[in-house]
């Protein structure tokens, strides 16, 4: 089974994003702080677009103790790998490395973090949707470099558009994984995934392509200080949860409804990307 990150780091929007955007992100970190989960809180650069509040999409840490820069798809986002950043991390935590595969930007090949790859530390898997924004050749690279095994597949929304990160289309919790069937283009792709995820011990609970536009998949498990399994979800998705999903969920596992459909509206993704799992060891 997985098992779910303690600490998290997350990035505070600067004024000029506007209040709502505040309150969304607030909505977010109360529930953090209420429930006792440990994160690091960075405070976003003026020069920054609303691309920021998703760190994820270029920072990555491994249990190994290992702190992976990514390469971004745009341009203005790039000024986002801060050194400071990472200066905090080394202060905080033992690591053996930092590498920084940003070298890939200027070949045009990317791969977007944790929104790019759905990991599975537990299992050394990372499951990972083709697009523009999750090229094969670099995450073949890493997977190799750092003993996983990388799973690929292609899928499409509910527009027929291919989804630009993978965490849209499925999310682990700690013994379940939330999967939108119905984005996957083929069908062997499907099988194969599903019977891996049952073969390494999860359930799976499928999602319409509805809920994926909810941003469902989106979704973030972690653990408190007294050890309770959290799953934070955008309030639209939990408000679309049929009776049959929260039973498959199961009583054990506390849903938090989080309000940030104002980050989500202006920066086209999810809960997942605001929030970094840090797997690291504190020194």
């Amino acid at each position: 089974m997985a098992t779910l990150p303690t600490t998290v780091m997350l990035m505070k929007p600067h004024a000029k994003m506007g209040k709502p955007v505040a309150k969304a992100f607030q909505s977010l970190y109360q529930v953090l702080l209420e429930q006792g989960v440990d994160n690091i809180l960075v405070n976003q650069s003026a020069e920054s677009t609303i691309g920021a509040l998703y760190p994820a999409c270029w920072l990555t840490t491994l249990p190994e103790g290992i702190v992976l820069i990514l390469p971004i798809h745009r341009r203005e986002r790039r000024q986002e790998k801060r050194d400071d950043i990472l200066e905090t991390l080394e202060k905080k935590y033992l690591l053996k490395d930092v590498e920084d595969w940003s070298e890939f930007e200027v070949e045009g090949f990317f791969l977007e973090g944790t929104a790019s790859m759905v990991i599975d530390h537990q299992h050394k898997l990372i499951y990972a949707s083709h697009s523009p924004r999750t090229h094969t050749a670099i995450l073949e690279k890493l997977s190799s470099a750092h003993k996983y095994k990388a799973i690929t597949f292609n899928a499409r929304d509910g527009a027929g558009k291919i989804p630009l990160h993978t965490n849209m289309l499925m999310h682990f919790g700690e013994d379940f994984v939330l999967l939108c069937e119905e984005a996957f283009t083929d069908d062997m792709d499907l099988m194969a995934v599903k019977q891996l995820l049952l073969s390494t011990g999860y359930r799976i609970i499928p999602f319409t392509l509805d809920q994926l536009a909810l941003y469902m998949g989106n979704s973030f498990s972690c653990k408190s200080k007294d050890g309770k399994s959290l799953l934070l979800m955008g309030e639209p998705a939990v408000a679309s949860l049929t009776q049959e999903q929260r039973k498959q969920l199961g009583k054990q596992v506390k849903i938090f409804p989080i309000s940030v459909e104002a980050i989500e509206t202006i920066g086209d993704a999810g809960l997942n990307a605001m929030l970094v799992p840090i797997w690291l060891q504190t020194k």
